[in-house]
């Protein structure tokens, strides 16, 4: 299970410090004009080493499109991407070669497999989905093509930090999620979250948090009404991010304290068409979308390589103490902004294509 996708199918390949990582898009229409630039700049906002609470790695990131492209114009054929591992310091994990660490995939793995690969977590490791965004930029040139959908994520969560009010994203300008090495819109919550992560750093300690992630100018009429709900294959895809323990969308666990005629989103004529007057619903109705914008919170759990000593067991058995060192992030969640979006873009697509095959 290393492809997710129906018609627009993104299969993942690689491991953290093997010589290179990678994806193949099949499905993508021929004739897409890709803007290579763009794409680099998505996998560019999830590189290593862009904050003081970030890995060290520093990894280039420099994509290679080797097919299905021809002129910068997609051939219908696979298109395969490329992303080297040029920074990986294996011998940083020679000491976890026996060793389970807590909370990481190791025990499981080895038992699933009866192998793993110990350097960097191998194929569990978060290094994976650079070629991934690479993969949900260019669905997100595939959809722009006919629509005007745009897909926005940012954190309103570190810790104990958090936005006063996680479901009013319309309260902040969704343009300066970059303008702070968090991605919280608001500042002065920002600044308090850097200021947490710093702390917490300080303990050789890690921290999790939430993303919000907002869909706006979305049409009617994308998802599938019983297995392929629109809100199942987002959640499907955000809880294969590593680390993601948690999807909502809406209200959702909110709406469990409402009544019926609270949560209710009632139905108006408007300049732009039938619209609601509420969106407690998340813009899904029926597995469908409806129009309105789209919103769900993802749930990260803390880093689990922590720089404190902590017991555990090795492939015999024996309790052993270790203190993992190496590079890890102190707060992943900022860098995962970007995945959540190219994620949530590879379902949209082949929801549009799902969508234009449905009406055939």
């Amino acid at each position: 299970m290393n492809s997710f996708g129906h018609l627009f199918k993104v299969s993942s390949f690689g491991e953290s410090h093997g010589s290179h990582v990678g994806c193949v898009i099949d499905g993508c229409p021929a004739g897409l004009l890709l803007d290579k630039a763009k794409i680099q700049e998505q996998v560019d906002r999830r590189k290593t080493n862009q904050s003081s609470f970030a890995t060290t790695r520093n990894e280039e990131d420099t994509i290679e499109i080797i097919s299905g492209v021809f002129e910068n114009t997609t051939t219908g054929s696979p298109i395969t991407i490329l992303i080297r591992n040029k920074d990986a310091h294996s011998a940083d994990y020679d000491e976890l070669r026996e060793v389970f660490r807590p909370n990481h995939a190791d025990f499981t793995y080895q038992s699933k497999y009866g192998i793993r690969d110990h350097r960097g977590g191998g194929r569990s490791s978060v290094r994976i989905t650079a070629p991934l965004v690479a993969a949900g930029a260019i669905a997100t040139q595939l959809m722009r093509t006919e629509s005007a959908v745009k897909t926005t994520a940012y954190v309103s969560r570190i810790g104990n930090i958090s936005i006063l009010d996680r479901h009013n994203y319309l309260h902040f300008d969704l343009t300066t999620i970059d303008s702070n090495e968090v991605r919280c819109p608001d500042k002065e919550v920002s600044s308090k979250m850097i200021q947490h992560i710093e702390e917490v750093k300080a303990e050789g300690d890690t921290l999790g948090g939430i993303i919000t992630c907002v869909i706006q100018q979305v049409p009617v009429g994308l998802g599938e009404p019983i297995f392929s709900k629109l809100q199942a294959e987002l959640s499907a895809a955000m809880l294969a991010i590593n680390s993601v323990k948690g999807f909502e969308y809406g209200y959702g666990f909110d709406s469990t304290s409402m009544k019926g005629s609270e949560y209710n989103d009632l139905f108006e004529n408007s300049e732009k068409g039938i619209t609601t007057t509420t969106n407690f619903s998340g813009g899904i109705q029926g597995g469908i979308s409806n129009g309105m914008d789209i919103y769900f919170h993802v749930a990260f759990k803390p880093i689990s390589g922590i720089q404190k000593k902590q017991q555990t067991v090795n492939r015999d058995g024996e309790t052993v103490t270790i203190e993992i060192g190496g590079r890890h992030d102190v707060c992943a969640v900022p860098r995962a902004v970007p995945i959540v979006e190219a994620y949530t873009n590879i379902v949209l697509a082949n929801a549009f294509l799902h969508s234009k095959l449905s009406k055939i």
